[in-house]
């Protein structure tokens, strides 16, 4: 060890340390000679040692205590971090005393380094300092750690010197026999004393001593690792402490509350000295997180600069444990933890968190691998249940739990409740038990959560059935635990254990069972936006069910499998296989399974914008649920017909189903995922009518229910509702906080680009051409690749209506007409009436007043008819420019007015500033100026207020022609 080969070389032990951690340069030729001849080299071995020491200096590496000397045996490499408060009562110690300053704490939490901070400070004021430690072998050594701090004191001292620090203390040969043999020694008297006497004069003889080699300041005696100590060497120290001295004493010591019983005789001596006012006791607390970072910081320069979560890893694990952190450190330095590994244990950290164990009573121990396997948290009653079978009583286990809290390896967090006071002691008692005994303790834990009259947790008796070896249970409890995860949205809790309830079914060959368990394992895979995965897991199920000639297990998972086409961007390959199965049994019973099958008919007809059919199948949904009385999937299906019934115009009827049927029942059973389906839903509906805030009031409260969910689709659609309200409503930096979220979600919805182009309407009307143009392209491609015509409905109509502002109509023609020439039946739903519009708005500026008179007179019967204001106010504006181009003065104002009352009522600032925009334009074909400047510079100050370019760009170029005219 370092120790003895210091002993034998005539060396300090900080000096052996420094050479070996590479802080010292190049050693002197005296020094490696005489670690030459204590380690009895040959002279071959000479060479190699002399020339290694011209080699380069390695760069010190930091290390745990355990590992790093210095002269005391403190640490010299790890920085010390923190600690503002101990550092000042080391400061006051020296200045003011009291004589004993006495630093407690468990392992690891930095005692010792901070034993080296007061050296520093001592060394660097002119005291004398002397230092030792204890060691748990030095421990039946007589007045360890005075011997080694006294040896060591003398060794670093002439012979000259030496004679004058032994003046006065002949008595010091009885502690130290060997200043007999040296020529230095003080002549003893020749008589004999009764012990007690000479260990009285043996004590003053140290105290001269300290007082003889006493610095400027005085003598600062620093003891590390009292806790290891005899009776002898604490009798010694206390009379040090209590004795009237002649130079300034005062003594540094640490040692482990974790090692000691409350009535131990170092407890009782720091009591005792504490109440004389002659110690002060100051017991470490872990590092702060501050502290925490602070440290790693100065330890982790390089290695996880750039690795935020290596950090945020290890800085966790460690729980402010300076020893944790340097242990982690140096396990990723030398690559025996690598950053991938970052959760396992170092060694040298697992053996010092052994040590504290098996320091332990046996009994003690046994009931601490017991309470590891129980998990982090747990009452002690449940270990007294465990061990009611062997031969451990009551008391026994109680008493156990104490003497691991006094060893802080446990904790009490609250009353009749246990904890480990550190992960990382869990990890590493639970890594000493075999598979064997840890299977065995699973089971009898988990035997006696059932037994409990209380009750336990499903999720608890899961997990220690599924480690027991007990298949049957582990099966029935791992299901139930999923079931329990989905039902509080915790999917990735709940995939967990249907995958491992599948894999123990396959196990066994039950594969109608594990198809049942696939089934749920599938939902909650599409609700993730794991389609891929979920359409595997699926497929397996209904070859199942099949097998089994399971009819309703094959159409539950058929109308699953259609739901995860839909959103996977495949609604074709949906629908084929659904009606594959349906079209050839057109008369099966009504069931569970078959309502499912219609509902994801209607979600799938919807998609591919077949409105009339997806009325049909949602209203054959209705019908079956009826028959069924299954008001649950009843109100989920009306929900599918209210959808349906809106998309075909039918507003009044789809608001009657949602307000009066869906919304009041879904909220009675708490089916979150059909009211927030209806929630949105109906926002549809009040925007076509233009109540703009009752969208919002809507949208509120279905985004926290998607977000409570956690289904990604969902969430998808409320975050682009939010946003495509929050547009008109003039709120554009939330609507771009929102489409940005659900941009970064669409990643996993293939192929779903309409946040990409509101994205670019936003870019657009911003004066962000390029980026707008860039977004809306995207969009396009994702669309025509996906076959979704209301996405590049939208796309289109948004190019189509930048281009005809900048009187480019013909080009709008050209982004209108591929759409145009799709089936008319796909053009007269709610969606496309926009699109007609911007079509009507073209033929205007492209001479063709009648033909656009002809496409807008229908919608605005439609729109008057069904209330749709967001449409009708739309069609008038377009309407007055068709007006304007045959000079129709009048009728043109009338309907602008119309529409700017319409917009107004809404909210709807862009719409109103784009007609008062229409006003201005207006009255300067007339030559009214002046009206029209004042409609101009009103639409202006709204479209400054919204951080609009597009038309106020426009505005500001008629306003300058007008002013120089």
């Amino acid at each position: 060890t370092q120790e003895e080969l210091a002993a034998q070389a005539g060396l300090s032990r900080r000096g052996i340390a420094d050479l070996e951690l590479g802080t010292r340069t190049q050693p002197r030729k005296e020094t490696l000679q005489l670690l030459a001849e204590a380690l009895q080299l040959s002279p071959q071995e000479r060479a190699q040692l002399e020339a290694a020491s011209r080699g380069r200096v390695v760069p010190a590496v930091p290390v745990p205590e355990a590992l790093t000397s210095s002269r005391s045996g403190l640490p010299s490499a790890v920085p010390l971090v923190g600690r503002a408060k101990e550092l000042k009562l080391l400061g006051q110690l020296l200045v003011a005393g009291p004589p004993l300053l006495v630093v407690a704490g468990e392992p690891g939490i930095g005692k010792s380094r901070l034993l080296q901070a007061g050296l520093e400070q001592a060394e660097g004021q002119s005291w004398t300092v002397l230092s030792g430690g204890c060691h748990r072998r030095s421990g039946q050594e007589p007045y360890a750690p005075f011997i080694g701090a006294l040896t060591d004191s003398l060794r670093r001292q002439t012979p000259a010197q030496q004679r004058v620090s032994l003046e006065g203390c002949s008595w010091l040969v009885r502690l130290l026999p060997e200043l007999a043999e040296t020529a230095t020694s003080t002549q003893m008297p020749g008589w004999t004393l009764p012990p007690e006497q000479e260990r009285r004069l043996m004590f003053k003889a140290v105290a001269r001593y300290l007082a003889n080699v006493a610095g400027a300041a005085g003598t600062l005696l620093v003891l590390d690792d009292l806790h290891w100590a005899g009776a002898d060497a604490l009798d010694l120290l206390q009379f040090l402490v209590s004795a009237p001295q002649e130079r300034p004493l005062r003594v540094l010591v640490a040692y482990r509350d974790t090692d000691l019983e409350e009535q131990s005789p170092l407890a009782l001596m720091v009591t005792d000295l504490a109440r004389e006012r002659l110690a002060t006791r100051m017991l470490l607390a872990p590092l702060t997180e501050e502290e925490a970072v602070d440290l790693l910081d100065v330890l982790l320069p390089e290695t996880g600069g750039e690795d935020p979560h290596l950090r945020q890893q290890v800085l966790k694990r460690a729980g402010g444990m300076p020893l944790f952190l340097v242990s982690c450190v140096q396990a990723l330095d030398t690559g025996s933890l690598t950053h991938q590994g970052v959760s396992h244990v170092p060694w040298t950290l697992r053996e010092a968190i052994l040590q504290r164990v098996v320091a332990l009573p046996e009994v003690a121990q046994r009931v601490l691998r017991l309470a590891a396997v129980v998990g982090r948290r747990w009452p002690p009653a449940l270990l007294v249940a465990v061990v009611t079978h062997s031969d451990l009583k009551d008391e026994q286990v109680l008493e156990a739990l104490d003497m691991c809290c006094r060893a802080r390896l446990l904790s009490e967090v609250e009353e009749q409740e246990y904890q480990f006071a550190h992960d990382l002691f869990r990890e590493v008692v639970l890594a000493d038990l075999g598979t064997a005994r840890r299977a065995v303790l699973h089971r009898r834990i988990a035997e006696a959560l059932e037994q409990r009259p209380e009750g336990a947790s499903v999720e608890a008796l899961a997990h220690h059935y599924s480690r027991s070896g007990e298949v049957e249970k582990a099966i029935v409890y791992l299901e139930r635990a999923g079931d329990a995860a989905r039902a509080r949205y915790a999917h990735a809790e709940a995939i967990q254990a249907y995958q491992q309830v599948v894999e123990r079914l396959g196990t066994l060959g039950r594969g109608a069972e594990a198809a049942v368990v696939r089934l749920k394992l599938g939902k909650l895979l599409t609700i993730l936006a794991r389609y891929g995965e979920a359409l595997g897991v699926f497929d397996t199920a209904e070859e199942a069910f099949r097998q089994a000639n399971d009819l309703e297990g094959r159409l539950q998972t058929l109308a699953e499998i259609g739901l995860a086409h839909r959103w996977q961007g495949t609604p074709q390959m949906g629908l084929e296989r659904l009606l594959a199965v349906l079209e050839p049994m057109p008369t099966l019973a009504p069931s569970p399974g078959i309502v499912a099958c219609y509902m994801t008919l209607a979600t799938l007809y919807l998609r591919t914008n077949q409105f009339h059919e997806q009325l049909a199948a949602a209203e054959r949904a209705v019908a079956l649920a009826q028959t069924l009385g299954d008001h649950q999937m009843l109100t989920a299906a009306q929900e599918r017909r209210g959808s349906a019934l809106l998309f075909l115009s039918r507003l009044e009827e789809a608001c009657q189903v949602l307000t009066e049927e869906v919304l009041p029942a879904a909220e009675a059973t708490g089916d979150a995922f059909t009211l927030h389906n209806a929630l949105g839903t109906l926002s549809g509906v009040y925007g076509l009518w233009g109540q703009f805030l009752r969208v919002k009031e809507c949208l509120n409260r279905a985004l926290p229910l998607a977000e409570q969910m956690g289904d990604q689709a969902a969430l998808l659609f409320s975050l682009l509702q939010h946003a495509t309200i929050a547009i008109p409503l003039g709120e554009w930096k939330q609507a771009h906080a929102f489409l940005e979220r659900a941009t970064a979600l669409a990643r996993s919805v293939p192929l779903f680009a309409y946040p990409l182009v509101y994205l670019g309407q936003l870019c657009l009307a911003e004066g962000e051409e390029e980026q707008g143009f860039r977004h809306l392209d995207e969009a396009v491609q994702q669309a025509e690749q996906g076959h979704d015509l209301r996405v590049l409905r939208s796309a289109k109509k948004m190019l189509a209506e930048y281009n005809l502002l900048l009187g480019r109509p013909e080009e709008a023609q050209a982004n209108l007409s591929p759409i145009l020439e799709v089936p008319n039946a796909q053009l007269r739903d709610v969606d496309a009436t926009d699109l007609l519009v911007t079509q009507a708005w073209a033929y205007i500026e492209m001479d063709k007043v009648a033909q656009a008179h002809q496409m807008l007179a229908p919608f605005l019967a439609q729109a008057r008819e069904g209330q749709m204001r967001l449409s009708l106010a739309g069609a008038l504006r377009v309407q007055a420019l068709a007006y304007a181009k045959e000079e129709r003065w009048q009728e043109a104002e009338q309907a602008l007015m119309e529409a700017l009352a319409l917009f107004q009522a809404m909210p709807y600032p862009y719409a109103e500033a784009k007609t008062l925009y229409a006003f201005g334009r207006l009255y300067l074909q007339q030559g009214v100026s002046a009206q029209a400047r004042d409609y101009l510079t009103r639409a202006q100050a709204i479209l400054n207020t919204l951080g609009e370019r597009l038309y106020a760009s426009r505005i500001e170029l008629l306003l300058s022609d007008d002013t120089n005219q």
